[in-house]
Protein backbone atom coordinates (compact mmCIF):
# COMPACT_ATOMS: atom_id res chain seq x y z
CA UNK A 1 0.00 0.00 0.00
CA UNK A 2 1.85 3.37 -1.30
CA UNK A 3 0.51 6.37 1.42
CA UNK A 4 3.53 8.48 0.61
CA UNK A 5 7.30 9.22 1.30
CA UNK A 6 8.83 10.94 3.79
CA UNK A 7 12.14 12.82 2.48
CA UNK A 8 14.68 13.45 5.42
CA UNK A 9 17.62 16.02 4.61
CA UNK A 10 20.54 15.83 7.25
CA UNK A 11 22.59 18.37 8.17
CA UNK A 12 25.69 16.93 6.39
CA UNK A 13 23.26 17.70 3.15
CA UNK A 14 22.51 14.01 2.71
CA UNK A 15 19.02 13.06 1.33
CA UNK A 16 16.99 9.83 1.67
CA UNK A 17 13.44 8.97 1.14
CA UNK A 18 11.42 6.49 2.63
CA UNK A 19 8.59 4.82 1.40
CA UNK A 20 4.89 4.99 3.48
CA UNK A 21 3.36 1.60 3.01
CA UNK A 22 1.60 1.25 6.53
CA UNK A 23 -0.83 3.85 8.55
CA UNK A 24 1.13 4.57 11.57
CA UNK A 25 5.15 5.34 11.14
CA UNK A 26 7.36 5.82 14.38
CA UNK A 27 10.61 8.09 13.71
CA UNK A 28 13.65 8.38 15.54
CA UNK A 29 17.51 6.62 16.02
CA UNK A 30 16.74 3.37 17.40
CA UNK A 31 16.45 0.38 15.29
CA UNK A 32 12.75 -0.58 15.47
CA UNK A 33 11.29 2.36 14.59
CA UNK A 34 9.73 2.77 10.56
CA UNK A 35 11.86 5.69 9.45
CA UNK A 36 15.43 4.81 11.39
CA UNK A 37 17.58 8.83 11.10
CA UNK A 38 20.96 7.72 12.67
CA UNK A 39 21.44 11.72 13.89
CA UNK A 40 22.68 12.68 17.84
CA UNK A 41 19.91 15.40 17.89
CA UNK A 42 16.82 12.77 17.28
CA UNK A 43 15.90 10.62 20.27
CA UNK A 44 15.47 7.00 19.74
CA UNK A 45 11.49 7.36 19.89
CA UNK A 46 10.89 10.76 18.19
CA UNK A 47 7.80 11.60 16.60
CA UNK A 48 5.06 9.41 15.20
CA UNK A 49 3.12 9.94 11.71
CA UNK A 50 -0.43 8.90 11.41
CA UNK A 51 -1.89 8.58 7.51
CA UNK A 52 -6.15 8.06 7.89
CA UNK A 53 -8.66 8.82 5.69
CA UNK A 54 -9.09 12.26 7.76
CA UNK A 55 -6.17 13.78 6.94
CA UNK A 56 -2.37 13.30 8.28
CA UNK A 57 -1.34 13.85 11.68
CA UNK A 58 2.45 14.51 13.35
CA UNK A 59 2.86 14.05 16.91
CA UNK A 60 5.91 14.54 18.99
CA UNK A 61 6.87 11.85 21.82
CA UNK A 62 8.66 13.45 24.17
CA UNK A 63 11.55 14.30 22.43
CA UNK A 64 14.50 16.19 24.03
CA UNK A 65 15.14 18.33 20.80
CA UNK A 66 11.56 18.58 19.61
CA UNK A 67 9.78 18.18 16.72
CA UNK A 68 8.30 21.21 14.73
CA UNK A 69 5.92 22.07 11.68
CA UNK A 70 7.61 25.30 10.35
CA UNK A 71 8.74 27.22 13.11
CA UNK A 72 6.52 25.62 15.74
CA UNK A 73 7.50 23.68 17.92
CA UNK A 74 5.01 20.56 18.71
CA UNK A 75 3.98 20.11 22.16
CA UNK A 76 4.72 16.77 23.61
CA UNK A 77 2.26 13.73 23.04
CA UNK A 78 -0.46 16.31 20.83
CA UNK A 79 -1.31 15.49 17.44
CA UNK A 80 -0.36 18.14 14.80
CA UNK A 81 -2.65 17.93 11.45
CA UNK A 82 -0.05 18.34 8.67
CA UNK A 83 -0.77 18.61 4.85
CA UNK A 84 2.05 17.27 1.88
CA UNK A 85 4.72 19.92 1.20
CA UNK A 86 4.68 20.95 5.08
CA UNK A 87 8.47 21.53 5.96
CA UNK A 88 9.01 19.39 9.37
CA UNK A 89 11.92 19.28 11.40
CA UNK A 90 12.90 16.41 14.15
CA UNK A 91 15.85 18.20 16.19
CA UNK A 92 18.18 19.62 13.27
CA UNK A 93 17.24 16.77 10.77
CA UNK A 94 14.73 18.46 8.15
CA UNK A 95 12.18 16.24 7.13
CA UNK A 96 8.66 16.90 3.90
CA UNK A 97 5.90 14.86 3.90
CA UNK A 98 4.95 13.67 0.38
CA UNK A 99 1.62 12.47 -0.31
CA UNK A 100 1.45 9.42 -2.90
CA UNK A 101 0.78 11.46 -5.79
CA UNK A 102 3.30 13.86 -5.51
CA UNK A 103 6.05 11.30 -4.45
CA UNK A 104 6.17 9.51 -8.15
CA UNK A 105 6.95 13.00 -9.16
CA UNK A 106 8.71 15.21 -6.84
CA UNK A 107 13.10 14.01 -7.17
CA UNK A 108 15.11 14.72 -4.86
CA UNK A 109 18.96 15.15 -4.62
CA UNK A 110 22.14 15.29 -2.11
CA UNK A 111 25.05 18.25 -3.26
CA UNK A 112 28.61 16.74 -3.25
CA UNK A 113 31.25 19.03 -2.89
CA UNK A 114 34.19 21.15 -0.40
CA UNK A 115 32.31 22.64 2.60
CA UNK A 116 28.88 21.17 4.31
CA UNK A 117 26.58 20.34 1.52
CA UNK A 118 23.03 21.75 1.01
CA UNK A 119 19.59 20.38 -0.30
CA UNK A 120 19.05 21.37 -4.02
CA UNK A 121 15.07 21.67 -4.80
CA UNK A 122 15.80 21.15 -8.63
CA UNK A 123 13.64 18.04 -9.33
CA UNK A 124 16.66 16.28 -11.43
CA UNK A 125 15.99 12.63 -10.85
CA UNK A 126 13.33 10.82 -9.49
CA UNK A 127 14.14 7.16 -7.69
CA UNK A 128 11.68 4.47 -5.73
CA UNK A 129 12.39 1.12 -4.44
CA UNK A 130 9.82 -1.30 -4.40
CA UNK A 131 10.90 -3.90 -2.00
CA UNK A 132 10.59 -8.06 -2.25
CA UNK A 133 7.17 -8.77 -1.92
CA UNK A 134 8.28 -11.59 0.83
CA UNK A 135 11.05 -11.94 3.14
CA UNK A 136 13.60 -14.40 2.00
CA UNK A 137 15.17 -17.55 2.90
CA UNK A 138 19.08 -17.81 3.96
CA UNK A 139 20.57 -18.90 0.64
CA UNK A 140 17.78 -18.10 -1.41
CA UNK A 141 17.36 -15.65 -4.04
CA UNK A 142 14.68 -12.32 -4.21
CA UNK A 143 14.24 -9.41 -6.08
CA UNK A 144 13.90 -5.62 -5.43
CA UNK A 145 12.97 -3.27 -8.78
CA UNK A 146 14.34 0.22 -8.73
CA UNK A 147 12.64 2.74 -10.86
CA UNK A 148 15.17 5.91 -11.96
CA UNK A 149 13.50 9.06 -13.71
CA UNK A 150 15.93 11.86 -15.44
CA UNK A 151 13.51 14.98 -14.45
CA UNK A 152 16.07 17.36 -15.26
CA UNK A 153 16.48 19.16 -18.90
CA UNK A 154 19.32 17.19 -20.24
CA UNK A 155 20.29 13.86 -21.19
CA UNK A 156 22.41 12.50 -17.95
CA UNK A 157 24.20 9.43 -17.33
CA UNK A 158 23.44 7.35 -13.81
CA UNK A 159 25.08 5.13 -11.78
CA UNK A 160 23.67 2.75 -9.59
CA UNK A 161 24.70 1.02 -6.44
CA UNK A 162 23.24 -0.78 -3.21
CA UNK A 163 25.63 0.17 -0.20
CA UNK A 164 23.71 -1.36 2.74
CA UNK A 165 24.05 -4.98 1.98
CA UNK A 166 27.46 -6.87 1.51
CA UNK A 167 28.31 -6.65 -2.59
CA UNK A 168 28.64 -11.23 -2.07
CA UNK A 169 24.75 -10.48 -1.77
CA UNK A 170 23.75 -8.69 -4.84
CA UNK A 171 23.72 -8.59 -8.19
CA UNK A 172 22.41 -5.50 -10.37
CA UNK A 173 20.98 -6.01 -13.52
CA UNK A 174 22.50 -2.59 -14.51
CA UNK A 175 24.86 -0.50 -12.88
CA UNK A 176 24.86 2.33 -15.60
CA UNK A 177 22.20 3.87 -17.46
CA UNK A 178 21.61 6.96 -19.83
CA UNK A 179 18.38 8.74 -19.53
CA UNK A 180 17.12 11.22 -22.04
CA UNK A 181 14.83 13.72 -20.40
CA UNK A 182 11.54 12.68 -18.60
CA UNK A 183 12.67 8.97 -19.38
CA UNK A 184 12.19 6.49 -17.00
CA UNK A 185 13.32 2.99 -16.70
CA UNK A 186 13.76 0.44 -13.67
CA UNK A 187 16.41 -1.99 -13.03
CA UNK A 188 16.35 -5.07 -11.08
CA UNK A 189 17.79 -5.87 -7.62
CA UNK A 190 18.64 -9.88 -7.19
CA UNK A 191 19.40 -10.25 -3.63
CA UNK A 192 20.68 -14.10 -2.82
CA UNK A 193 21.71 -13.57 1.55
CA UNK A 194 24.26 -16.74 2.16
CA UNK A 195 23.16 -19.48 4.29
CA UNK A 196 25.24 -18.53 7.44
CA UNK A 197 25.03 -16.71 10.03
CA UNK A 198 25.85 -13.42 8.90
CA UNK A 199 22.34 -13.63 7.33
CA UNK A 200 20.94 -11.90 10.36
CA UNK A 201 17.17 -12.78 10.63
CA UNK A 202 14.66 -9.97 10.98
CA UNK A 203 14.66 -6.45 8.71
CA UNK A 204 17.20 -5.31 7.05
CA UNK A 205 17.39 -1.59 5.58
CA UNK A 206 17.82 -1.60 1.25
CA UNK A 207 18.86 1.56 0.80
CA UNK A 208 19.64 2.01 -3.80
CA UNK A 209 22.02 4.71 -4.34
CA UNK A 210 21.64 6.38 -8.13
CA UNK A 211 24.57 9.28 -8.70
CA UNK A 212 23.85 11.82 -11.78
CA UNK A 213 26.95 12.66 -14.20
CA UNK A 214 25.75 16.00 -15.01
CA UNK A 215 24.57 16.81 -11.67
CA UNK A 216 27.00 15.55 -9.37
CA UNK A 217 24.32 14.34 -6.89
CA UNK A 218 23.54 11.21 -5.16
CA UNK A 219 20.20 10.12 -4.39
CA UNK A 220 18.90 6.98 -2.26
CA UNK A 221 15.95 5.40 -1.74
CA UNK A 222 14.96 3.50 0.77
CA UNK A 223 12.86 -0.34 0.99
CA UNK A 224 13.63 -2.81 3.22
CA UNK A 225 14.60 -6.80 3.38
CA UNK A 226 13.09 -9.06 5.49
CA UNK A 227 15.16 -12.45 6.30
CA UNK A 228 13.55 -15.41 7.40
CA UNK A 229 15.63 -17.64 10.91
CA UNK A 230 16.66 -20.71 10.22
CA UNK A 231 18.43 -22.90 13.14
CA UNK A 232 22.15 -24.75 12.96
CA UNK A 233 22.76 -26.22 16.06
CA UNK A 234 26.19 -27.97 16.61
CA UNK A 235 28.20 -29.60 19.51
CA UNK A 236 31.13 -31.38 20.00
CA UNK A 237 32.49 -33.46 23.10
CA UNK A 238 36.31 -33.52 23.94
CA UNK A 239 37.47 -36.09 24.54
CA UNK A 240 35.55 -38.81 23.61
CA UNK A 241 36.28 -41.15 26.08
CA UNK A 242 37.74 -40.32 29.33
CA UNK A 243 37.40 -42.02 33.29
CA UNK A 244 35.46 -38.91 34.83
CA UNK A 245 35.82 -35.00 33.38
CA UNK A 246 34.64 -34.08 29.61
CA UNK A 247 34.14 -30.29 27.86
CA UNK A 248 31.04 -29.81 25.83
CA UNK A 249 31.12 -27.28 23.05
CA UNK A 250 27.65 -25.85 21.48
CA UNK A 251 28.34 -23.71 17.93
CA UNK A 252 25.22 -22.04 16.91
CA UNK A 253 25.61 -22.05 13.27
CA UNK A 254 22.23 -20.60 12.59
CA UNK A 255 21.10 -16.80 11.91
CA UNK A 256 19.01 -16.19 14.94
CA UNK A 257 19.80 -16.32 18.78
CA UNK A 258 19.02 -19.22 20.69
CA UNK A 259 19.14 -20.47 24.35
CA UNK A 260 20.21 -23.76 24.87
CA UNK A 261 19.93 -26.40 28.17
CA UNK A 262 22.71 -28.91 28.71
CA UNK A 263 22.21 -32.34 29.86
CA UNK A 264 23.54 -35.77 29.54
CA UNK A 265 21.72 -39.35 28.22
CA UNK A 266 22.70 -42.99 28.60
CA UNK A 267 20.53 -45.74 27.74
CA UNK A 268 20.57 -47.70 31.18
CA UNK A 269 20.17 -44.75 33.17
CA UNK A 270 23.21 -45.71 35.61
CA UNK A 271 25.27 -42.42 34.87
CA UNK A 272 25.07 -39.41 36.64
CA UNK A 273 25.90 -36.05 34.79
CA UNK A 274 26.83 -32.59 36.19
CA UNK A 275 27.32 -29.67 33.58
CA UNK A 276 28.94 -25.84 34.50
CA UNK A 277 27.17 -24.18 33.43
CA UNK A 278 23.88 -26.01 32.82
CA UNK A 279 22.71 -23.67 29.79
CA UNK A 280 24.30 -21.40 27.46
CA UNK A 281 23.15 -18.11 25.37
CA UNK A 282 24.58 -18.49 21.82
CA UNK A 283 24.00 -15.66 19.33
CA UNK A 284 24.10 -16.06 15.38
CA UNK A 285 27.70 -17.48 15.00
CA UNK A 286 28.54 -17.76 18.53
CA UNK A 287 29.63 -20.82 20.54
CA UNK A 288 30.37 -21.67 24.28
CA UNK A 289 31.80 -24.50 26.18
CA UNK A 290 30.60 -26.42 29.32
CA UNK A 291 32.63 -28.74 31.42
CA UNK A 292 31.03 -32.13 32.13
CA UNK A 293 31.55 -34.77 35.11
CA UNK A 294 29.69 -37.89 34.07
CA UNK A 295 29.90 -40.76 37.04
CA UNK A 296 28.32 -44.18 37.98
CA UNK A 297 24.98 -43.57 39.77
CA UNK A 298 26.61 -46.23 41.88
CA UNK A 299 29.81 -47.44 42.42
CA UNK A 300 31.11 -51.06 42.47
CA UNK A 301 32.95 -52.62 44.56
CA UNK A 302 34.70 -55.32 42.65
CA UNK A 303 34.35 -55.97 38.71
CA UNK A 304 36.60 -55.56 35.55
CA UNK A 305 36.56 -52.00 34.03
CA UNK A 306 33.78 -51.23 32.11
CA UNK A 307 32.91 -48.65 28.94
CA UNK A 308 29.56 -46.85 29.33
CA UNK A 309 28.52 -45.18 26.20
CA UNK A 310 26.19 -41.84 26.73
CA UNK A 311 25.31 -38.91 24.91
CA UNK A 312 25.51 -34.92 25.67
CA UNK A 313 22.93 -32.93 24.37
CA UNK A 314 22.46 -29.35 23.62
CA UNK A 315 18.69 -28.52 23.64
CA UNK A 316 17.26 -25.23 22.15
CA UNK A 317 14.80 -23.42 24.75
CA UNK A 318 12.10 -23.34 22.14
CA UNK A 319 9.81 -26.20 21.06
CA UNK A 320 10.66 -27.79 17.76
CA UNK A 321 13.87 -26.82 17.63
CA UNK A 322 16.16 -29.32 16.73
CA UNK A 323 18.45 -30.72 19.78
CA UNK A 324 22.17 -31.14 19.11
CA UNK A 325 24.45 -34.38 20.80
CA UNK A 326 27.63 -35.50 20.93
CA UNK A 327 28.63 -39.20 21.65
CA UNK A 328 30.72 -40.34 24.45
CA UNK A 329 32.35 -43.18 26.41
CA UNK A 330 33.21 -43.27 30.49
CA UNK A 331 35.64 -45.47 31.32
CA UNK A 332 34.15 -46.98 34.89
CA UNK A 333 36.29 -48.67 37.34
CA UNK A 334 35.47 -50.23 40.52
CA UNK A 335 36.52 -48.87 43.74
CA UNK A 336 38.83 -52.36 44.45
CA UNK A 337 39.64 -52.66 40.68
CA UNK A 338 43.08 -51.26 40.82
CA UNK A 339 44.49 -52.18 44.24
CA UNK A 340 42.88 -55.92 44.80
CA UNK A 341 46.06 -57.22 44.03
CA UNK A 342 47.83 -54.79 46.49
CA UNK A 343 45.34 -56.01 48.61
CA UNK A 344 45.46 -59.66 48.45
CA UNK A 345 49.74 -59.67 48.62
CA UNK A 346 49.35 -57.85 51.96
CA UNK A 347 46.35 -60.14 52.87
CA UNK A 348 49.01 -62.94 52.47
CA UNK A 349 52.17 -61.56 53.52
CA UNK A 350 50.09 -60.82 56.92
CA UNK A 351 48.49 -64.58 57.06
CA UNK A 352 52.50 -66.07 56.43
CA UNK A 353 53.43 -63.43 59.23
CA UNK A 354 51.19 -64.71 61.47
CA UNK A 355 51.56 -68.12 61.38
CA UNK A 356 55.47 -67.53 61.33
CA UNK A 357 55.27 -65.81 64.64
CA UNK A 358 52.60 -68.91 65.86
CA UNK A 359 55.24 -71.79 64.57
CA UNK A 360 58.04 -69.40 66.80
CA UNK A 361 55.69 -69.51 69.84
CA UNK A 362 55.03 -73.12 70.16
CA UNK A 363 58.84 -74.58 68.46
CA UNK A 364 61.02 -71.88 70.31
CA UNK A 365 64.04 -72.42 68.59
CA UNK A 366 63.39 -75.26 66.94
CA UNK A 367 63.94 -74.72 63.18
CA UNK A 368 62.66 -75.95 61.19
CA UNK A 369 60.41 -78.83 62.46
CA UNK A 370 59.20 -79.32 66.06
CA UNK A 371 60.74 -82.19 67.95
CA UNK A 372 58.82 -81.73 70.92
CA UNK A 373 55.89 -81.71 69.03
CA UNK A 374 56.86 -84.60 67.49
CA UNK A 375 57.63 -86.34 70.60
CA UNK A 376 54.33 -85.25 72.46
CA UNK A 377 56.12 -82.80 74.65
CA UNK A 378 55.05 -79.91 76.51
CA UNK A 379 56.37 -76.07 74.79
CA UNK A 380 59.71 -75.51 76.55
CA UNK A 381 59.42 -73.31 79.64
CA UNK A 382 60.59 -69.87 80.04
CA UNK A 383 63.66 -70.62 81.96
CA UNK A 384 64.81 -73.13 78.83
CA UNK A 385 68.23 -71.98 77.19
CA UNK A 386 67.65 -69.79 74.23
CA UNK A 387 68.43 -70.91 71.05
CA UNK A 388 71.49 -69.05 68.62
CA UNK A 389 70.13 -65.27 67.79
CA UNK A 390 69.78 -64.56 63.79
CA UNK A 391 71.44 -62.02 62.36
CA UNK A 392 69.61 -59.57 60.03
CA UNK A 393 71.05 -59.15 56.91
CA UNK A 394 71.74 -55.41 55.47
CA UNK A 395 68.75 -54.21 54.22
CA UNK A 396 66.15 -56.65 55.74
CA UNK A 397 64.37 -56.84 59.15
CA UNK A 398 64.36 -59.65 60.72
CA UNK A 399 61.50 -60.89 62.93
CA UNK A 400 60.03 -64.28 63.94
CA UNK A 401 62.78 -66.25 62.70
CA UNK A 402 62.06 -64.86 59.06
CA UNK A 403 63.69 -61.76 57.16
CA UNK A 404 60.80 -58.64 55.89
CA UNK A 405 62.35 -56.55 53.00
CA UNK A 406 62.48 -53.06 53.53
CA UNK A 407 60.47 -51.22 50.59
CA UNK A 408 62.36 -48.12 50.11
CA UNK A 409 61.13 -44.59 49.46
CA UNK A 410 59.68 -43.35 46.37
CA UNK A 411 62.11 -40.76 44.52
CA UNK A 412 61.29 -38.41 42.15
CA UNK A 413 57.48 -37.64 41.23
CA UNK A 414 55.08 -40.05 41.61
CA UNK A 415 51.47 -41.81 41.92
CA UNK A 416 50.31 -40.39 45.43
CA UNK A 417 53.21 -37.40 45.85
CA UNK A 418 53.49 -33.91 45.79
CA UNK A 419 55.60 -31.56 42.93
CA UNK A 420 56.07 -27.92 42.32
CA UNK A 421 55.60 -25.90 39.23
CA UNK A 422 59.17 -24.60 37.80
CA UNK A 423 60.09 -22.72 35.12
CA UNK A 424 56.88 -21.07 34.31
CA UNK A 425 57.24 -17.45 34.90
CA UNK A 426 53.63 -15.31 35.04
CA UNK A 427 53.48 -13.03 31.88
CA UNK A 428 50.16 -10.82 33.28
CA UNK A 429 47.79 -10.39 32.42
CA UNK A 430 47.07 -14.11 30.42
CA UNK A 431 49.68 -15.59 32.22
CA UNK A 432 50.33 -17.73 28.75
CA UNK A 433 53.59 -18.74 29.92
CA UNK A 434 52.72 -20.51 33.05
CA UNK A 435 51.85 -24.41 32.63
CA UNK A 436 48.22 -25.63 31.26
CA UNK A 437 46.54 -27.86 33.14
CA UNK A 438 44.53 -29.60 30.16
CA UNK A 439 41.11 -31.81 30.38
CA UNK A 440 43.19 -34.68 28.70
CA UNK A 441 46.87 -35.58 28.15
CA UNK A 442 47.81 -33.94 24.67
CA UNK A 443 47.76 -31.27 22.41
CA UNK A 444 46.10 -30.81 19.41
CA UNK A 445 48.70 -29.42 16.73
CA UNK A 446 45.61 -27.62 14.85
CA UNK A 447 43.98 -25.70 18.14
CA UNK A 448 46.33 -26.01 20.83
CA UNK A 449 44.75 -24.47 22.98
CA UNK A 450 41.10 -25.95 23.11
CA UNK A 451 41.35 -27.91 25.81
CA UNK A 452 43.03 -26.05 28.51
CA UNK A 453 41.61 -25.18 31.83
CA UNK A 454 43.75 -22.62 33.59
CA UNK A 455 47.57 -21.97 33.75
CA UNK A 456 49.58 -22.78 36.79
CA UNK A 457 52.80 -20.43 37.46
CA UNK A 458 55.87 -20.88 39.29
CA UNK A 459 55.74 -21.97 43.01
CA UNK A 460 51.81 -23.44 42.43
CA UNK A 461 51.77 -27.11 44.41
CA UNK A 462 49.84 -29.73 43.45
CA UNK A 463 49.14 -33.57 44.27
CA UNK A 464 49.54 -36.51 42.01
CA UNK A 465 46.53 -38.33 41.48
CA UNK A 466 47.55 -40.35 38.65
CA UNK A 467 50.31 -41.16 35.71
CA UNK A 468 52.42 -40.96 33.60
CA UNK A 469 51.43 -41.29 30.46
CA UNK A 470 53.95 -40.44 27.69
CA UNK A 471 52.34 -39.18 24.10
CA UNK A 472 56.29 -39.98 22.59
CA UNK A 473 56.71 -35.93 23.01
CA UNK A 474 55.56 -35.10 27.01
CA UNK A 475 55.58 -36.94 30.05
CA UNK A 476 51.67 -36.32 31.62
CA UNK A 477 50.68 -36.96 35.07
CA UNK A 478 46.80 -36.55 36.31
CA UNK A 479 47.49 -34.18 39.17
CA UNK A 480 44.84 -31.75 41.53
CA UNK A 481 45.79 -28.12 42.10
CA UNK A 482 43.65 -27.38 45.24
CA UNK A 483 40.77 -26.20 42.53
CA UNK A 484 40.15 -29.05 40.29
CA UNK A 485 41.89 -31.79 38.44
CA UNK A 486 43.73 -31.97 35.21
CA UNK A 487 46.67 -33.01 32.90
CA UNK A 488 50.03 -31.08 32.91
CA UNK A 489 52.99 -31.91 31.62
CA UNK A 490 56.01 -32.92 33.92
CA UNK A 491 58.07 -31.51 30.54
CA UNK A 492 59.59 -32.63 27.40
CA UNK A 493 61.02 -35.85 27.19
CA UNK A 494 64.75 -35.25 27.56
CA UNK A 495 64.21 -32.00 27.51
CA UNK A 496 62.97 -29.00 30.28
CA UNK A 497 61.03 -29.93 33.15
CA UNK A 498 58.29 -28.23 34.73
CA UNK A 499 57.32 -29.86 37.71
CA UNK A 500 60.06 -31.01 40.20
CA UNK A 501 59.25 -33.60 43.41
CA UNK A 502 58.42 -31.59 46.58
Amino acid sequence: MDLGMLRVVTPDGQTREYPIDVPTVFIGRAEGNRVVIDHVSVSRRHARLVIDPGGVTLEDLGSASGTFVGAQRLQPNSPQVIFPGHELRFGDVEAWFIGAFEASAAPVQVVRGPGPAAADTRQTVAVAVHSPSAPVAAGSPTTATVSIQNRGAVADDFTISVPDLPPSWVRVSRTALSLPPGAREEVTVVITPPPGPESLAGEHQLSVAVVSRVEGVEVRALGRLVILPFEDLRCELRPQRSRRDFVLTAFNAGNAPTGVALAGVDDQSALRFQFEPDALELGPGEGAGARVRVQPARRRLLGKPEARPFRAEARPALAGQHTASADGVLDERSLLGPWIWLIVAALVVAAVTAAGYGYTRVCGSSWPLCPADDQGSSPPSSDATPGPTRTATPGRTATAGKTATVVPTPTGIHKGGKAVVINSAPNPPTNDNCLALRSSPGINPAAPGDNILRRLCDGAEVSILDGPTNDGTYQWWFINDGQGEGWAAEGRTGGEKWLSPR
